[in-house]
């Protein structure tokens, strides 16, 4: 063994049992022309530039400063030109990492000030926990420290590696204050990480799925970095491919374990991806990658003295096992491993085969394609029988087998910056030759489908997936292609289980878009192949839906987290109302014990053994009352936590974009209640059936039937009336379902309701009129068939106000057409007496105006203070409407408090066509002054409107000139020209009228 001294920086070499304590380096590798090689060191070049130098001197610098004489560094300990001594080294590599006094792990994409524990850090997210030699590095030191980098200027006078700034190492922290976000990261529980438990108590699927997600340079490597792990050596041959070197080591490990689980790779939530095995492939029996175990994190190994009598081994192309098999409703056949998932000992993971044709009756191959899933361990029908497994059997299958495939042009995608990164299944995937291969589907018309998954190569946005969807019709097989997005951290793994439920909302769509592109996928079949192009392209216009596999996804999880709080939320208040009761049975008890006590105390001679009996029972009642307390308490903490749980999903359906008025505190909102208001129809069925009080509400809640009303839900409200929901119930606040329909607008709710019987007038609540509420929201045709069923068409709310009022103040001009159609009072009055015209002036709503004006509203109906609709539009600076009413010939001699006319206010408000139209009526005396003594040209000249100042001064100079009968002069045009160049300024003009 070579170590480098960390003084002279020479290499020196050891005989096994003569090597020193040395520290070790861990890292990641950077360009091979930056890395200090065995011969640079060789030959003292150990300050070439770049990473390697860093990563040589911090090593040998932080081995000095812990009393270490000497380190070892892969890249320069190793004679990689020797292959003797490589295959060697890899070989040795776990061992020397296990000996090594402190193994330093230096993170070069880590600055060294970075929060190692917040969710995506530099550190969690560093390329060294993707690299595979770096596992085995992590697991077998004892001791471990990581170190980030931090540049610093070079103040040493005699340094020449580095004349700017020099990269230096700065500490982390160590594998034990570290270990939360590692196990986070990594999946490795923590009592393997420290080393507590030795590594071979972990299953073989559990080792395999620390390294699913990890990749190296050479694809042989990710098979021999795996060794160490494992216990085992073998023969390096590079160029054998990574599956062959991946191959021989899963007959390495055979050979010295008993555990199965080697066998539950591709393990899915779903039986498979096909439904039937009539026209299935065999594949390879053992996986072809360490990705392949991505989800076996949790299976671990059974107690197999129980279940097997011989180990599983490799030979002649097959694995001999003893199975239990299991045969599936649809004729599959399942092998059942002894190991399953580490939380329930009650299932273990079954593997899909196939017998094989024409061979003896136990040769089995697995099925291409199909997922392992997990089994009841009660499926077994019989014990354990010998069976072999061929590993890629292609001999004894039907000769009319065949497959589909899918191939597309590299460059069709990196064109438009795409690439496929990810094909689920993962086995249908021919990289190297382009092709998404499938199996046929099935005769009876059974769905099969293949996810390809892009990725936009230079920017962040959302995954492209292609959905390939195969479904056999007479003779021939079709072919869909749908496209949606998904976010990166989006596995096609959890997708695929939910991808049946989103078909319905998929179908057709060849058009998704993301934050960059807009993209449509186009198939096209080879004639007389079974092979189709995939071609993409850019979508440059038009409006489509994409769907979001993402939103989908949390959607559906948060339906399933609500439904779960309210019925814990339901079953927790039931609980605390039994301990009320039982809390008052006590109490009562208690009342009652105390009160024959005090008559006792008469007679105490006669009832002294009656006496003994009660305090003895007041002791039994008051330890039950002090342990009903501790529940209670408990309720209340659980039901607090609740709360708070149900808040936070409550902000997260805001975000999806629900309706405020369907939100609520937990206490008082039901399961029913909820899932009324949401359209979960199954869900309400299911309370139904369970006899849940349709009519039902607490607090200020809402039954169901007006969660329903107020959701738009036509179906559950339909559904809960026909369960006896009352159609007049009201809650607190007297809001009926007809109400909360008519607020949301739902006319086929509302039409329900009434032809149920529903009071139109909202069970004789003024104050929660149908009627009002529809015209308020502004939704006619509701309006409209409450008038046909008989509202009132001049209720009131306690604020005396009207449905014409409501309408005419918010802008809603076709109620307003609609209710004077109807007959409704057009000069109603409310608060100040203000009519529906004064109202829609002050507002601005001028449509609402000229339809109360052509309706035969009196414009000078005065309110408080004789404000008419003309005053009251000036008010809020509302010009249309002002020039409005001043054409239909409004009254304009108004003065307020402060002595201002309307001609001062428009003219210190900057309003020049007001102004124009003032003058021509001829009925304001334009010198006329206000308290202050100040004239409109006064106010005009003071706020600096020249055009309007203009044109009063023109009036005055000119008073007994007459205007052409065509239009105004030159002049006054010039005037007006000029007073549309001068910018509004409503605070001046409101100052000035107030």
């Amino acid at each position: 063994m070579r170590l480098i001294n960390v003084k002279t920086f020479k290499l020196e070499e050891f005989l096994d049992y003569r090597v020193p304590p040395y520290a070790i380096l861990s890292h990641t590798w950077g360009d091979d022309s930056e890395e200090l090689s065995f011969r640079d060191v060789e030959y003292g070049s150990v300050n070439k530039p770049g990473i390697g130098s860093v990563k040589f001197r911090g090593c040998c610098r932080q081995a000095a400063e812990d009393g270490l004489s000497y380190a070892w560094i892969d890249t320069c300990c190793i004679d990689k030109t020797n292959l003797v001594e490589l295959s060697e080294a890899i070989n040795s590599m776990f061992r020397w990492y296990q000996r090594a006094s402190i193994c330093y792990a230096f993170l070069s994409d880590v600055p060294g000030d970075d929060n190692f524990r917040q969710k995506g850090s530099k550190f969690q997210s560093s390329r060294w926990f993707q690299r595979g030699w770096t596992l085995q590095e992590l697991l077998a030191p004892k001791t471990m420290r990581f170190y980030g980098t931090n540049f610093a200027p070079s103040i040493r006078p005699n340094d020449t590696f580095s004349p700017f700034r020099v990269q230096e190492w700065r500490l982390l922290g160590n594998k034990g204050n570290m270990s939360t976000p590692i196990v986070s990261v990594t999946g490795i529980p923590r009592h393997y990480l420290l080393g507590i438990a030795a590594l071979h108590t972990a299953s073989v699927a559990q080792r395999m799925s620390w390294a699913a997600h990890r990749d190296t340079n050479r694809k042989e490597d990710l098979a021999y970095c795996l060794l160490g792990i494992f216990n085992i050596t073998m023969p390096m041959i590079y160029g054998e491919g990574g599956e062959q070197a991946f191959f021989r080591l899963q007959e390495q490990i055979m050979k010295v374990t008993r555990d199965d689980s080697i066998l539950a790779w591709g393990l899915g939530t779903n039986n498979s991806y096909a439904n039937d095995t009539g026209d299935a492939t065999a594949g390879g029996i053992v996986a072809k990658s360490p990705a392949d175990f991505a989800s076996s994190g949790n299976i671990i190994s059974r107690d197999q003295a129980l279940k097997y009598t011989n180990s599983v081994d490799i030979s002649g192309g097959s694995i001999r096992a003893h199975l239990p098999l299991h045969t599936t409703p649809t004729g599959q056949i399942i092998g059942l491993l002894s190991c399953g998932p580490e939380n329930n000992s009650q299932q273990v993971v079954g593997i899909p085969l196939m017998e094989l044709s024409g061979a003896s009756s136990d040769e089995y191959s697995r099925l291409r394609g199909y997922n392992s899933s997990l089994y009841p361990t009660t499926v077994a029908a019989t014990g354990p029988k010998p069976i072999r497994i061929k590993h890629d059997s292609q001999e004894n299958l039907p000769g009319d087998l065949g497959g589909l495939f899918s191939h597309y042009e590299y460059d069709d995608f990196t064109d438009i910056h795409l690439k496929i990164i990810d094909v689920a299944p993962k086995s249908y995937w021919d990289e190297e030759r382009a092709l998404i291969m499938s199996t046929p589907t099935a005769n009876d018309g059974a769905v099969g489908q293949v996810l390809i998954r892009l990725r936009h190569d230079t920017q962040e946005a959302k995954d492209f997936v292609i959905v390939l969807e195969y479904k056999k019709e007479s003779a021939d097989t079709l072919v869909e292609c749908m496209v949606l997005i998904c976010s990166r951290n989006l596995l096609l793994e959890e997708l695929v289980p939910y991808l049946p439920s989103m078909m319905q909302k998929l179908d057709g769509k060849r058009r998704a878009k993301n934050e960059l592109l807009s993209l449509s996928i186009a198939l096209e079949r080879v004639e007389r192949q079974p092979i189709f192009l995939l071609k993409p392209e850019l979508v440059l216009d038009g409006v489509f839906t994409t769907i979001d596999a993402t939103v989908e996804l949390e959607e559906k999880k948060l339906i399933r987290e609500s439904l779960q709080l309210l019925e814990e939320n339901e079953e927790t208040e039931s609980e605390g109302s039994k301990l009320e009761g039982q809390m008052n049975y006590c109490n009562a008890s208690l009342n009652k014990i105390k009160k024959e006590r005090e008559g006792i105390l008469a007679h105490l001679k006669k009832l002294e053994e009656r006496q003994k009996v009660l305090v003895e029972k007041e002791k039994e009642y008051t330890g039950k009352r002090t342990e009903i307390i501790t529940k209670q308490d408990g309720v209340k903490t659980k039901l607090s936590d609740l709360s708070a749980q149900w808040g936070n999903v409550q902000k997260r359906w805001y975000t999806l974009g629900q309706d405020q008025n369907l939100r609520g505190p937990l206490p008082g909102t039901t399961v029913l209640g909820w899932a009324a208001a949401k359209g979960l129809v199954d869900v309400v069925k299911q309370r139904l059936e369970k006899d849940a009080d349709v009519n039902a509400w607490k607090h200020y809640a809402y039954t169901p039937l007006i969660s329903a009303s107020i959701g738009r839900q036509f179906e559950v409200a339909k559904l809960l009336i026909e369960h006896g929901a009352r159609v007049d119930a009201h809650n607190q606040k007297g809001v009926t379902a007809l109400f909360a329909a008519a607020v949301s607008g739902c006319i086929e709710v509302v039409q329900l309701l009434l032809d149920k019987g529903a009071d139109v007038e909202g069970s004789g609540n003024r104050l929660k009129s149908p009627l009002i509420a529809a015209a308020a929201s502004g939704f006619a045709d509701v309006v409209r068939l409450l008038l046909d069923r008989g509202a009132q068409i001049e209720a009131r709310t306690k604020e005396n106000i009207t449905a014409l009022l409501f309408a005419s103040g918010r802008g809603h001009t076709d109620v307003v057409r609609l209710l004077l159609d109807r007959g409704a009072d057009i000069e109603v009055k409310c608060e100040e007496n203000r009519t529906p015209l004064m109202i829609a002036s002050e507002k601005g709503h001028i449509d609402v105006v000229r339809a109360l004006l052509d309706g035969g509203a009196d414009m000078e109906n005065k309110g408080k203070g004789g404000v008419t609709a003309i005053v009251a539009a000036f008010g809020e600076v509302k010009t249309d409407v002002v020039q409005l009413l001043l054409s239909r010939g409004a009254q304009v001699d108004f003065r307020n408090d402060k002595g201002s006319t309307l001609l001062m206010a428009a003219s210190a408000g900057g309003h020049a066509e007001i102004v124009q139209q003032l003058l021509e009526i001829g009925k304001i005396d334009p010198s006329a002054k206000d308290k202050e003594g100040r004239t409109a040209l006064d106010w005009a000249t003071d706020k600096g409107h020249e055009a309007i100042v203009q044109l009063l001064r023109g009036t005055k100079e000119d008073e007994e000139e007459e205007v052409d009968a065509e239009g105004p002069d030159e002049r006054i045009k010039e005037i007006i020209r000029m007073a549309a160049e001068v910018s509004g300024r409503k605070a001046e003009f409101a100052y000035a009228w107030k």
